[in-house]
């Protein structure tokens, strides 16, 4: 509940009705992972301590369409310290929906504290491309709030229609991504 809350910011732009259940798969099965505690007692946060509880959270498709590679068909780069880059976009090879023209591309960055339920939020403004755009995209990273936890960084990729000036966002379930692109300490 409490990591979907942290989320809230992207996940109140769409609606996936297999969101909430698979998120409980997913920390059931990274709280499996905790190795200090006895069975009954275990914990997502002991399960966050171990790499492969950190490994099942990266690269975690939230949404239940394509991931960033499948619906980009391009390299993604995500670091902490610059943000995300897609070197020599082309906007041809993305696979755009009939009605969408355009996809709108933000990253978010979750600080987590799995013990403490605390968390820190912060996102990237929208950043618009079309099936003519070409180039390197950068989406820069901000300075994050300094908090304690786990550092979880997340994009959301959804395609938009633009009529008189303004973008709607499409309804279906399979024109939106969000995926986690990196879980660091």
């Amino acid at each position: 509940r409490f990591f979907k809350q942290g989320l809230n910011p992207f996940l109140c732009t769409f609606k996936d009705g297999t969101l909430h259940q698979n998120l409980v798969r997913l920390f059931t099965q990274i709280k499996d992972l905790d190795a200090v505690a006895v069975r009954g007692e275990r914990t997502v946060h002991g399960g966050m301590q171990t790499a492969a509880g950190r490994q099942l959270l990266e690269n975690y498709l939230l949404t239940s369409g394509l991931r960033m590679d499948g619906l980009l068909h391009q390299r993604v780069v995500f670091d902490w310290a610059t943000g995300l880059r897609v070197p020599n976009f082309a906007g041809r090879l993305v696979s755009f929906p009939r009605g969408a023209s355009h996809l709108e591309l933000r990253v978010g960055w979750l600080t987590f504290d799995f013990g403490s339920y605390a968390f820190s939020f912060n996102s990237s403004a929208e950043v618009v491309v079309s099936s003519a755009d070409t180039g390197t995209i950068t989406i820069p990273a901000p300075i994050l709030d300094p908090a304690h936890g786990v550092r979880v960084g997340i994009v959301l990729a959804r395609f938009v229609q633009e009529v008189n000036g303004v973008y709607y966002p499409l309804k279906k379930e399979r024109e939106v991504v969000l995926e986690i692109l990196h879980v660091g300490a």
